[in-house]
């Protein structure tokens, strides 16, 4: 899974998922990459809850705490050496890993006090503040072994699914930096996977009909249990509890091949030894001001200049985001989702051509794209398949409307 910048998880937080069904309220705000100004621009985020992130000042819709704004922007980290933070895409300088894509909070400071600053500027003596680059808590969403990638509904952590071989099933754990768990924690955890259930829609309860219990594998740094799905692709869901006072989680996976573990580039025979992999997650390099490529996903969608063109490019972000929901892909699913969200606000403007009947359909459904393509990329966050679906749902209705509201213009 692809990095995705600044992530608007509201889905951790069950009560809020109701709440953004009935009222259409989004909090988040999905940093755009095109024409970038000099330096990005200030979002306002909460201290507790990182993933609320506004474009104004205000309070965090969880907590109630004043957001505080941050500077945040794409970069490129080498996934052992969090050290290395890089503007650009490339290889670790230790390790020669491949750099994977992250999200960064850019502050400036002096050598004299170490104050954090938000704008480059100069120190007192005259010389220009030093750029640091900081892992933001989840700007780190890469899986590290080949699986795919999820956060916890707790918003702290976070876990990757893989199937390296026929019939065996790895959870790697992390915290909100993407770090792995220390092993007491790996063994604290209650996890099993589940390979076949039963729902009841009249109790709408789950049964466990072929389960098995995630276990701590000595000296490795992931639970594993062996499964009973011979056949590829694979489904199977983790069921999670980080601990004994916490809810169970469930996470929803579909293995179309088997994973890999990432290849790990040989060094040369002369080259010294990397050094371990450090804690620190900043880098004092000089932070540059051109636009960051750590997302291309992000680049705006060209909008087509009819009303018709508009609608067959939001009937195809539909189907696509249809088919990764069927496939598990939900990791992806967030792209054509905001991509159909650009091409329903690029209708606006053309609301007056319709005639008072249309356009009483077509107004809330614009609406209802937007606030359903949200939640996709909510849902496809915490990997839970009837979120996922039932956010589709309401996404494939809103488009259905929107296209015969403006059928035949």
């Amino acid at each position: 899974m692809t990095a995705r910048g600044m992530r608007s998880t509201f889905l951790a937080f069950p009560a809020l998922f109701l709440v953004l069904l009935s009222t259409g309220i989004v909090a988040a705000q999905r940093p755009r990459t095109a024409a970038a100004p000099a330096l990005p621009a200030l979002s306002y985020s909460c201290i507790h809850h990182p993933d609320v992130l506004e474009s104004k000042p205000g309070t965090c819709p969880i907590c109630k705490l004043a957001l505080v704004p941050v500077r945040l922007d794409g970069a490129w980290m080498c996934p052992v050496h969090t050290a290395v933070i890089e503007s650009a895409s490339g290889t670790c300088r230790l390790c020669r890993r491949t750099l994977i894509p992250v999200t960064v909070s850019l502050t400036w400071t002096c050598r004299d006090d170490q104050l954090e600053h938000l704008e480059p500027g100069n120190c007192a003596d005259g010389s220009p503040r030093i750029g640091k680059r900081a892992l933001r808590p989840h700007g780190n969403h890469n899986p590290q072994h080949g699986g795919q990638f999820f956060m916890a509904p707790d918003n702290w952590h976070h876990l990757e699914g893989a199937y390296p071989a026929q019939r065996v099933f790895r959870l790697y754990l992390y915290d909100d930096y993407g770090r792995p768990l220390a092993a007491e924690k790996i063994r604290a955890v209650q996890a099993r996977v589940v390979t076949k259930e039963n729902f009841d829609p009249a109790t709408r309860q789950t049964t466990d009909i072929s389960a098995f219990p995630l276990k701590a594998v000595r000296n490795r740094p992931y639970l594993e249990a062996g499964v009973d799905t011979p056949a590829l692709p694979a489904e199977m869901t983790a069921k999670v509890r980080f601990a004994n006072d916490q809810p169970e989680y469930r996470f929803d996976f579909t293995f179309e091949k088997l994973t890999k573990e990432p290849l790990v580039p040989r060094a040369p025979a002369t080259q010294v030894a990397a050094p371990a992999a450090q804690p620190a997650v900043t880098s004092a390099a000089p932070v540059t001001t051109a636009p960051s490529a750590a997302d291309p996903a992000l680049t705006p969608l060209p909008i087509p200049n009819t009303m018709s063109g508009i609608v067959d490019q939001l009937r195809t972000r539909q189907r696509q985001v249809g088919d990764l929901v069927m496939r598990g892909d939900f990791s992806a699913v967030w792209v054509p989702a905001f991509q159909a969200k650009d091409l329903a606000i690029a209708l606006e403007p053309h609301l007056a051509h319709l005639p008072d009947a249309k356009r009483n359909v077509a107004e809330p459904a614009i609406s209802a794209v937007v606030r359903t393509a949200w939640l996709l990329d909510a849902a496809g966050d915490v990997g839970n398949r009837q979120q996922i679906e039932a956010a589709y749902g309401m996404f494939a209705a809103a488009v259905a409307d929107l296209a015969t509201a403006f059928e035949g213009l």
